[in-house]
């Protein structure tokens, strides 16, 4: 296994583990719900620049999925 495959795997690992706290705690202050909400927001950036780089000339019919590499490419390319 790559150290980009670990890494990947513990984005979603970390992110899952947010969502589940997110929806577990509930005496919580808007303050820490922030923080879990950018540290999700940082594990889907880890997938995303992955995805984007691993699947940059991929061709499919999916609008959303076209959608999202087509706003990574405009990204990367400047």
């Amino acid at each position: 296994m790559t150290d980009k495959t670990l890494e990947i795997l513990e984005a979603v690992r970390e992110a899952s583990i947010s969502v589940a706290c997110l929806l577990d705690d509930t005496d919580r202050t808007v303050s820490d719900y922030l923080n879990d909400i950018e540290h999700i927001q940082d594990q889907v950036a880890i997938l995303e620049d992955y995805l984007g780089t691993k699947y940059h000339d991929f061709k499919t019919d999916n609008i959303l999925v076209n959608t999202w590499l087509q706003n990574y490419r405009r990204e990367t390319n400047g």
